[in-house]
């Protein structure tokens, strides 16, 4: 969906300058992916960074002249994390940390910040005391980071919302990525990175659709047009035109995307960015166009399931 609505907004300038050259379009667009990236890579760098502070807290705790009970209790316990650990050694990702230049995005202030606040929190605790983690409370304690001290806090929100244009219609998704990949870290196979791999799939789908959508923007009004019930093609909202022509571009361009998918996708994003009218207007249109698509055999989609 966050790759859809890159698309969606650099068609929306194509139909307001026809004359803006595609290429400059799809730079646009493969720059905004690429801050991203960059924004994902940047969320690693901070875990990585929250969990290492353990160590610069308990080296402060142990050169204090007086050291209370709890100072004495400060555990690095988080900075052994088996994920982190793999981060750190991890070629694919410290290369794109380095070659994207990521790391000048990391805080000091920020990191202890974070830090302060989850030490204070009983799952970090009850994590803290632990001698040797399992694997599994090592994804917890990830998760719970991600999830409950990243999520809304004000300091990180504001620091990366400065840094990131795009920050607030991508930072829950890369997140939630996030969240999935530590959920799927398998110690003898690594590869908790290979998820970087995603996003060179991922910009050849944004490019193929803005592509095939601008090329074939003719086809896919005349599929959409009389299908537009006590509809003018000049009043419909623009963005509801180009949503429903990304729509049917994929029913008929992009085999390995289920139908279903397709349509689902594009009236969410209608609900967010368009009409209050929209959600029903683009779901009817568009559900009369598969039906018509489908009954003509112009959807051929390859896979189990993938026309339902």
């Amino acid at each position: 969906r966050n790759l859809r609505v890159k698309v969606m907004q650099a068609l929306y300038a194509w139909e307001m300058d026809h004359d803006i050259a595609l290429v400059k379009l799809e730079n646009q667009l493969m720059q905004q992916v690429q801050r991203s990236m960059d924004l994902y890579l940047t969320n690693l760098l901070y875990l990585i960074e929250v969990c290492n502070y353990s160590m610069v807290d308990k080296a402060k705790r142990m050169a204090k002249f007086i050291k209370t009970e709890e100072d004495l209790k400060a555990s690095t316990t988080i900075a052994a994390n088996r994920i982190v650990a793999y981060l750190l050694q991890d070629e694919q990702f410290n290369s794109l940390a380095k070659k994207n230049n990521v790391r000048h995005y990391i805080s000091e202030d920020v990191v202890k910040a974070l830090f302060t606040d989850l030490s204070a929190k009983d799952k970090y605790k009850e994590y803290a005391a632990l001698q040797q983690p399992t694997l599994e409370q090592d994804k917890e304690i990830l998760n719970f980071i991600v999830k409950k001290i990243f999520q809304g806090d004000k300091q990180l929100y504001a620091h990366l919302e400065e840094l990131f244009i795009n920050y607030d219609d991508d930072n829950s998704l890369l997140l939630l990525i996030t969240s999935k990949h530590i959920d799927a870290f398998d110690e003898k196979q690594g590869g908790f990175f290979n998820g970087l791999d995603m996003w060179e799939e991922e910009k050849k789908f944004a490019i193929d659709l803005l592509v095939k959508t601008i090329h074939n923007s003719e086809e896919l009004t005349n599929f959409i047009q009389p299908n537009l019930k006590n509809w003018e093609m000049d009043r419909v909202a623009i963005l509801d035109l180009i949503l429903m022509k990304m729509a049917v571009c994929e029913l008929k361009y992009f085999p390995t995307i289920p139908v279903k998918v397709s349509i689902n996708e594009y009236i969410d994003i209608s609900k967010l960015y368009s009409t209050p009218k929209s959600k029903d207007f683009v779901n009817g249109v568009l559900d009369k166009v598969r039906m018509q698509l489908q009954e003509k055999g112009e959807i051929k989609k390859y896979g189990r399931g993938l026309m339902e």
